[in-house]
């Protein structure tokens, strides 16, 4: 995110990696002054980190105190004098940082870098020892975070289970590999009532509910699939793809980050592995990052393969599928199967809507990504990631799983959005 004269505004990445230019300035202020704010101060002041102001857009703040820090109007901070306009930190701790974006955009202020509640606490998360010091009150709330996280995970997995005992035998299955835009579909089949069950894998998760679980999960996927059903699936352009499943691993307030063995300081390296294990494949990703995700999503070509054919037994990489049009639609078995590229879905929502047997579905199409914690880090990172050409040959050059879905010009207007990424 930058400002008008194009200078960077948000500074959530380069905060991770140097927390302790914050212990160098006396100018840092906490916009917003409700329960996230006041959350941050303390974590901020174990740390040995000074907070000049809050400032909150609510009148009825301005003037009161938080622990004898004043809360000051965000107007204030255009003519307030801070340490003769050396930089001033901003740390959003707002559910839309967007709007701190906007106003000191507006305000047309160079010497404010803002942070955002996302960045300020994965920047806590990885400096904690050094911050607070190995075993201390800090550090342990954290590992707290943790096992919260993993209970959450194992109730996710016993949801998956609920859900598919409890749905009528003409729900709709939505399974498709990760970040392939199922939750845009999903809430536009809600709209219309149509009853679903969404999976991003028919494998069980035993490494979240242990072995205790799998005969009845096994059990019920093989029942189902004596009855007829309908299964929506998608394909996406894979580096798009990658890139928003690594972010996805820091969603939820950080807490799914928290447990990330190949986490890193410098987030270029955290990408590089996670990168690594993607082309690794499913299992050995299960094996380095555990409880990191309920299904880790390995190289969605490889996905088709790993869910579709080897519990559906169909292999659709042996049917044709229509690249201009974006979709194909298989029948075998009991199994009708819907498979489009995630690029198409606004043309052919009549076709969606046909099969699953409902009237035409919405067009509004809301970016997820982008209203999650983590977004303007993301939107950040994407400018400067860096990506090898080893990695984008791996999907570009002579990969026929990737052609049988996409053209040559397809293929060449994807690699120019990240041509400038590619090292």
């Amino acid at each position: 995110m930058e400002l008008h004269d194009g200078s960077k505004l948000v500074y959530d990445i380069e905060i991770c990696k140097d927390i302790y230019s914050l212990k160098n300035t006396s100018d840092i202020v906490i916009y917003g002054a409700g329960g996230k704010g006041k959350e941050i101060f303390l974590q901020l002041k174990r740390a040995g980190i000074a907070v000049s102001f809050f400032c909150d857009l609510d009148m009825g703040k301005w003037g009161d105190c938080i622990e004898n820090v004043t809360i000051i109007s965000p107007f204030e901070i255009g003519y307030r004098k801070f340490s003769d306009n050396r930089i001033i930190y901003m740390i959003a701790c707002v559910e839309q940082p967007q709007e701190v974006i906007n106003l000191f955009r507006y305000m047309r202020l160079g010497n404010v870098q803002i942070i955002t509640y996302w960045g300020i606490r994965m920047a806590l998360y990885l400096n904690k020892e050094h911050l607070y010091g190995k075993g201390s009150k800090e550090a342990n709330a954290f590992q707290i975070e943790k096992i919260k996280r993993r209970n959450r995970f194992i109730n996710l997995g016993f949801s998956f289970m609920h859900t598919m005992l409890t749905a009528p035998d003409d729900a709709v299955w939505i399974l498709q590999p990760g970040k392939t835009a199922s939750s845009t579909l999903v809430r536009r089949l809600e709209e219309k009532k149509v009853s679903y069950v969404k999976l991003h894998s028919l494998e069980y998760p035993q490494h979240i509910l242990g072995e205790e679980f799998s005969e009845v999960w096994k059990n019920m996927v093989n029942e189902r699939m004596k009855k007829p059903f309908k299964i929506i699936t998608a394909v996406r352009e894979p580096i798009s793809r990658d890139y928003s499943a690594f972010w996805q691993a820091f969603s939820d307030d950080n807490e799914m980050a928290m447990e990330m063995s190949i986490l890193n300081k410098d987030f270029q390296k955290t990408y590089n592995k996670y990168i690594d294990l993607i082309l690794s494949g499913n299992e050995h990703m299960k094996k380095i990052l555990g409880m990191s995700m309920i299904f880790p999503w390995g190289e969605q070509f490889e996905w088709f393969d790993e869910q579709i054919k080897k519990y559906l037994d169909i292999d659709v990489f042996k049917y044709p599928f229509d690249k201009i049009k974006g979709y194909t639609i298989i029948k075998k078995g009991n199994v009708e199967l819907l498979l489009y590229k995630v690029e198409k879905m606004e043309s052919i929502l009549d076709t969606i809507a046909s099969f699953v047997g409902t009237a035409g579905l919405s067009k509004t199409n809301e970016n997820v990504g982008g209203g999650k914690w983590y977004g303007l880090a993301s939107s950040q990172f994407r400018r400067e990631l860096k990506i090898s050409r080893q990695y984008t040959d791996h999907y570009y050059r002579e990969n026929p799983k990737m052609d049988h879905f996409y053209s040559l010009e397809e293929k060449e207007c994807f690699l120019e959005k990240w041509e400038e990424n590619i090292i």
